[in-house]
């Protein structure tokens, strides 16, 4: 690529700019494009006509009497020009004006990519300045050349009527355009202020003159004089930091409008899209929200509920394991408990012996006492019922233990958004899934030193248990399901990773899709990691998954520390 063109390419938003500035400086903005992109255009029209003369020949295109500008391809960018900005009113001169200081930006790039001075034993000063003169002429030779053409198309014979003709076809085009827009603006269903730099209402369409006055019509305030009072006092302070800061963030609001009930609104602010600073107006957009609220709110709730019936069919399929966790150790306490009842008839009876003899003052010899001690075992008994006590209370323990385990799990006292031990927390959910473990799998762990964290302990509760029980349910025979917990800068990491049979590569796309599941019929819903995801995002997290066919599954779930 020549070094000419590579520099005017690689300049191309700085040549923008810079023609941008002199326009708006010398006050031409005042009859040129709004929008970046239009000037963009501009800048790319010139370069390509530099381009396409230095692709023909390097050398400098001089100006002859014999030359016909009119047909000359280096210049056919200044007769495109002259015939777009005639039909659009523009005059000869106000043209020529502007074409020099686009000529003149052109030349500041080479003044400031060949400053004069400037010395390297890579590119000595003559040289650098050699190329500055260079490109410098062979540019001013290009620029003439297309002011040239655009004088001989505006000057022909024929131009005055063309011109006439073209200024009256493009009032129309312009007006039907306006017209177009101006229906578009009206028609949208989302109210549009514009306001001025005072913050009073310039323009608004219909859906923001109703939210003012619900009897306006369409076009109303467009084809009458404008209400120049301030909209909304309930947006005062939020404009003005707008004003203030330009920082673009929404808002809600509850508000009661005009004539309607009390209903949500969102409220966006923006700048004008003008680089030329014509209209230094805000634009102000507000929507009304109440019925997605609505809606949001009932997705909100049927979502808790899915999740609610999806947990009750996870603690309903670790009940076997629960329920036989818990009938062992109350059998034993219940026949331990029928034993101490014998225990305390013989010791009564016992007793009772005693008691009489010693009322009749009849007391039996020792061997007659210890024939009936024997008899009715009190020595075993007294051995035996420490033994019996101990046992229960640590049966009971148990039980109390695993009820507990089971309250913590649910967590009914902490269903609100607070601060947790995840630690603490999975290893509750192990304790609950260790029945559906402990058959198939030991159960190792790694806890790193992690923060608390802000969260639903209830949801997380959810994920981790479903976790757990699909390792388990991964592995065929005898395996290892590892946890482990650590955490960086920002987050916190959870994997669950089982030494499973592995998730087929066409399965790993779509695990998280609600309703697909690889289990049995029978086994599994298709909704627990649906479910999981959407917890998971909704604390601002990821779950992602690693899965190798033979080899096992890890599951690692990452959680924002600070949320």
């Amino acid at each position: 690529m020549h070094p000419l063109e590579q520099l005017l390419r690689k300049n191309e938003l700085w040549l923008m700019r810079r023609i941008r500035d002199y326009a708006v400086e010398r006050d031409y903005s005042r009859y040129t494009s709004t929008l970046e992109e239009a000037w963009r255009i501009s800048i790319v029209g010139l370069t390509d006509s530099i381009i396409s003369a230095l692709t023909i020949s390097e050398d400098p295109w001089e100006l002859s009497p014999e030359d016909t500008y009119i047909s000359d391809p280096i210049a056919a960018f200044g007769v495109l020009e002259a015939q777009k900005h005639r039909s659009r009113g523009v005059t000869l001169e106000m043209f020529l004006g502007l074409m020099k200081y686009y000529r003149q930006t052109y030349l500041d790039l080479l003044r400031k990519s060949y400053p004069i001075g400037q010395v390297s034993k890579e590119e000595p000063l003559n040289e650098v300045n050699n190329d500055r003169e260079k490109y410098s002429h062979f540019i001013e030779r290009v620029f003439d050349r297309i002011e040239i053409a655009f004088c001989a198309e505006w000057g022909r014979s024929d131009t005055m009527n063309r011109a006439i003709g073209e200024l009256q076809e493009t009032n129309r085009r312009i007006t039907n355009e306006k017209n177009k827009f101006l229906t578009i603006f009206e028609s949208m269903p989302t109210a549009v202020f514009l306001l001025d730099d005072k913050r009073r209402i310039v323009h608004m369409n219909f859906s923001g003159a109703q939210m003012i006055d619900p009897t306006a019509k369409s076009g109303g305030h467009y084809y009458s004089h404008p209400d120049d009072r301030i909209p909304f006092p309930w947006l005062e302070d939020e404009l003005s930091r707008f004003y203030e800061t330009g920082d673009e963030k929404e808002y809600e609001y509850l508000i009661e409008l005009p004539d309607k009930d009390e209903c949500q609104v969102l409220a966006r602010f923006h700048p004008m899209e003008d680089i030329s600073f014509k209209y230094t107006g805000k634009v102000v957009i507000l929507q009304d929200i109440t019925e997605r609220k609505k809606a949001e709110k009932e997705l909100k709730q049927t979502q808790t509920y899915i999740i609610h019936q999806e947990k009750m069919a996870s603690i309903g399929q670790l009940a076997a394991g629960v329920a036989h966790e818990i009938n062992n150790p109350m059998g034993f306490i219940i026949s331990n408990l029928s034993s101490l009842r014998k225990y305390i008839e013989c010791l009564t009876e016992f007793i009772t012996v005693e008691d009489q003899a010693i009322a009749l003052a009849d007391i039996p010899n020792d061997f007659q006492l210890a024939e009936i001690r024997e008899k009715l075992k009190i020595d075993y008994i007294s051995e035996d019922v420490k033994e019996l006590i101990v046992e229960s209370l640590d049966g009971a323990e148990r039980v109390k233990h695993i009820v507990q385990e089971l309250k913590t799990f649910s967590r009914i006292d902490q269903a609100d958004y607070t601060l947790i031990d995840l630690n603490e927390t999975i290893k509750t959910t192990m304790n609950i899934a260790w029945n559906e473990i402990k058959y198939v799998a030991t159960l190792e762990h790694e806890f790193g030193n992690i923060p608390k964290i802000n969260c639903y302990p209830q949801q997380l509760n959810q994920v981790f248990l479903n976790l757990l029980v699909n390792a388990a349910q991964a592995i065929k025979d005898q395996g290892t399901i590892t946890v482990r917990t650590w955490c960086d800068e920002k987050n916190i990491n959870v994997s669950i990773t089982d030494t499973g049979g592995g998730i087929l590569p066409k399965d790993l796309a779509r695990i998280f899709e609600p309703f697909y599941t690889t289990k049995d019929v029978g086994k599994g819903t298709g909704l627990g990691l649906s479910i999981s995801y959407g917890i998971i995002q909704n604390h601002g997290g990821e779950i992602r998954v690693e899965s190798e066919i033979g080899k096992g599954s890890t599951f690692t779930v990452t959680l924002p520390i600070h949320k």
